[in-house]
C-alpha cells in the first residue's frame, strides 16, 4: 500500500444491489479491470462480490472520492435496488487493494487477473481483510454462505 493511503482519513461505504441481468464472465472481467484502474486513480480500495444477480459492495477511501464514486454506483443502470448497509468513518483500510469475488464458469480465465478472489475458497479474506471487524467478516461470509445455498437449491 503506498504510504500516501496510510496518511489519509479514511471512509467507507458498504452497500448491496441487484443486478438487472445476469452477468457473463466477459462483463465481469471487463468490470474488473476497468474498476481497478479508476479505483486506484482514485485511490479507493474495498471489495465487490457478484452472485446470482447480487453484488455486495465496500468502498474505502478519502470521503470525498468514495462518496462521489458511489453516486455513479447508485446511478448505475446495470443495477437496482441500491441498499447502503455502512456508511462511516474507519481507522484503517480494510482492503488495502481493490478485489472482486465472484465464481466464473472458467475459473482458470481470472485466477491470474490482480484483484481477483475466489469466494468459494474458505479464507478467501484473508489476508486481505485481516483488518475487518467481526461484523464485517460475518457480513460478506454470510452473503457468500447465502449465494452458495441458492446455488445448491
Amino acid at each position: 500500500m503506498p504510504a500516501s493511503y496510510s496518511n489519509m482519513t479514511v471512509h467507507q461505504i458498504l452497500y448491496t444491489s441487484l443486478a438487472t441481468s445476469a452477468m457473463s464472465d466477459e462483463q465481469l472481467k471487463s468490470i474488473l479491470l476497468k474498476a481497478r484502474a479508476t479505483n486506484h486513480d482514485l485511490r479507493v480500495t474495498g471489495i465487490l462480490l457478484y452472485s446470482e444477480g447480487m453484488i455486495l459492495q465496500v468502498l474505502e477511501g478519502q470521503e470525498e472520492a468514495v462518496r462521489e464514486l458511489y453516486e455513479k454506483i447508485r446511478h448505475d443502470p446495470r443495477h437496482t435496488a441500491v441498499a447502503t448497509l455502512v456508511d462511516q468513518p474507519v481507522e484503517r483500510r480494510v482492503f488495502p487493494d481493490w478485489s472482486m469475488g465472484f465464481v466464473p464458469v472458467n475459473v482458470s480465465e481470472f485466477v491470474y487477473i490482480a484483484g481477483y478472489v475466489d469466494p468459494t475458497k474458505r479464507n478467501f479474506l484473508l489476508p486481505r481483510a485481516h483488518n475487518a471487524s467481526g461484523e464485517l467478516q460475518s457480513l460478506l461470509q454470510q452473503f457468500v454462505a447465502d449465494q452458495e445455498a441458492k446455488v445448491r437449491t
